[in-house]
């Protein structure tokens, strides 16, 4: 229950925030109107959905963007907005496929996708608290994500995601600390299956053994998120 409030909090105070800065621009006469519209669009989009079959965002990810915190559904608070917009794509056209995306992503415009991922993009919630994880299998999960195993030709997650997995908002490359071990773990089962296709991520999907995975997932969900993530 506490959980819902919080959640319903920060969208009205994201709503109250949208009223405020329309009405400034209206006032000043400043050019803030189509991004006042875009703000507003993205408002609707994730309580209420389209009419085109897109469901409330809201329903899965939380008006916050924390999800559930049981890692069936991703944060996408603070995630880089090319990254999210980029991913709705992906699930509009096929080339990344799930059964639940895939139909919310074709109920998008161009617009409407801009406009949701710049809302998530734009906030960060307050984070739930992390499982335990034994030592060994955290410090296995740390050597892999900061290091690499070369006997298996994985190269260190951190050198494309950044320290602690704080991903990269210029190059659109997505965050990993903080995000939920499971929905990493899944994520990777993806790419080791061909449902999700990245170059980059081949190896590492093929290669890691199933301990591995778990141990680098829960690394990265125990990772620090970085200031304005």
């Amino acid at each position: 229950m506490m959980k819902i409030h919080s959640t319903v909090r920060i969208f009205l105070l994201v709503v109250a925030g949208i009223i405020v800065a329309s009405c400034v621009a209206a006032q000043s006469g400043t050019p803030n109107k189509s991004i006042s519209n875009k703000s507003q669009l993205a408002v609707q989009i994730v309580a209420q959905g389209t009419t085109r079959g897109a469901v409330a965002c809201a329903r899965c990810h939380g008006f916050d963007g924390a999800s559930d915190g049981s890692g069936a559904f991703p944060r996408l608070d603070g995630q880089s907005p090319q990254y999210l917009a980029e991913q709705l794509r992906h699930f509009a056209s096929g080339h990344r496929q799930n059964a639940l995306m895939q139909p919310i992503a074709k109920g998008l415009n161009d617009d409407e996708i801009d406009a949701v991922a710049q809302y998530y993009a734009s906030l960060h919630a307050v984070s739930f608290p992390s499982h335990s994880v034994p030592e060994q299998l955290r410090d296995r999960g740390k050597q892999v994500a900061e290091v690499g195993d070369l006997s298996v030709r994985v190269q260190a997650c951190e050198s494309c995601h950044g320290p602690n997995g704080e991903g990269d908002l210029i190059s659109g490359v997505p965050y990993l600390g903080g995000q939920y071990s499971h929905y990493i773990s899944v994520q990777i089962q993806m790419f080791r299956q061909g449902y999700r296709k990245s170059q980059q991520m081949f190896v590492p999907a093929h290669n890691l053994n199933e301990q591995d995975i778990i141990a680098v997932a829960d690394y990265f969900e125990q990772a620090s998120r970085p200031a304005g993530k």
